[in-house]
Order: C-alpha cells, then sequence, then structure tokens
C-alpha cells in the first residue's frame, strides 16, 4: 500500500517524463521540417501546427501509459502531484469502544479493548475477530490503494501504530471514490 507521499512524487516524476517526451518529438519534429514552424499568438503556420499536434498527442499518449504504469489517480497525474488522495485517516470513522462482551449490545460494529488495548472486533461475523484478522492500513496510506482490501472485507481498520483511529466501511469507501450515491 502506497502512501499519499509517494503517489504524488509518483504523479509529479509520470508528469514530468510526459512533458519532457512530448517537448523532446515537438523539437524532432521542428527539426525535421526545418526549423520554419511558428505557433503563437501573432502568426502560425502549418509546420508550428503541426510541431503542436505532436506535442498534444505524445504529451497525452505518455500520459495515458504513465497512468497504466504507475496507478496514481488522474487528479494527482493531471496536476503534477499537487493534489494527492486522501489519507485513510481522514476517512475513517472512531468505533465505539467496548469494555467486555456483556457490555456489547449487537448493534454495529465495535472494538473490543481489554485493559485498554484493542484485541478484536465484534459485529462483523458471528463470533470475535481478532485485530490480526480484519484488515487494517496505516493512516497515510492513500485510500485510493485501498480498493482491493474492499473486495474481501466490509471493513478497513486504520491505525496509526498501535493505536486503533478507526475504521472505513465499505459503503463510505465506494461513496468516497464516486461509485455510489
Amino acid at each position: 500500500m502506497r502512501t499519499v507521499k509517494e503517489l504524488r512524487l509518483a504523479g509529479l516524476f509520470a508528469y514530468l517524463a510526459a512533458l519532457v517526451l512530448g517537448l523532446l518529438l515537438s523539437y524532432f519534429l521542428h527539426v525535421l521540417l526545418g526549423g520554419g514552424g511558428r505557433l503563437g499568438w501573432g502568426s502560425f503556420n502549418l509546420a508550428g501546427l503541426l510541431e503542436g499536434l505532436g506535442f498534444v498527442l505524445a504529451f497525452t499518449f505518455v500520459l495515458y501509459l504513465a497512468k497504466k504504469a504507475v496507478r496514481v489517480p488522474c487528479t494527482t497525474l493531471l496536476t503534477a502531484g499537487l493534489l494527492g488522495p486522501a489519507p485513510a485517516r481522514r476517512l475513517a470513522r472512531p468505533l465505539p469502544r467496548v469494555e467486555g462482551l456483556e457490555a456489547y449490545e449487537g448493534r454495529g460494529v465495535a472494538l473490543l479493548v481489554q485493559e485498554g488495548r484493542p484485541v478484536g472486533v465484534l459485529g462483523l461475523a458471528d463470533h470475535i475477530l481478532p485485530l490480526e484478522e480484519v484488515a487494517g492500513v496505516e493512516g497515510e496510506v492513500a485510500v485510493s490503494e485501498l480498493a482491493p482490501l474492499f473486495l474481501r472485507q466490509p471493513l478497513v481498520l486504520v491505525f496509526r501504530g498501535e493505536e486503533v483511529l478507526g475504521a472505513i466501511p465499505r459503503e463510505a469507501f465506494f461513496r468516497h471514490m464516486g461509485f455510489g450515491a
């Protein structure tokens, strides 16, 4: 699982690679066409239009390939890493803490705590699920990286070290990603 910082850096490198390759192709066309291309506010000609079109096509194609290769969200790629995806800690909602099984009322998901330390999750199955069996990520992991976890789990726990910050339910994840109402 990649962090927001790693995705922003990947988006920056992919964008810069697309920009450089687009400029190189445009320069190659400029040299190939005799160096007379003009594409600007004051004047333009056919060679300049071909150079500009070559840049746009190369830039777009390399961005497309980079998106497939580095798997970054479109906004991160198109802004050269300035806008990154949200971290998991931002989407996580706190879970109610239960000190013992007798305090659990059977409504919703709750975190079972013994001696101040979380030990399991109640409400996901017919029994207590130990924390090790529930999918969990660090708080700095990008939300866009959680999709494979939600294919198998209805809930993902978000940690900061040993502390449970909260949980992200499947419905909230899909709503955040734009797949739900």
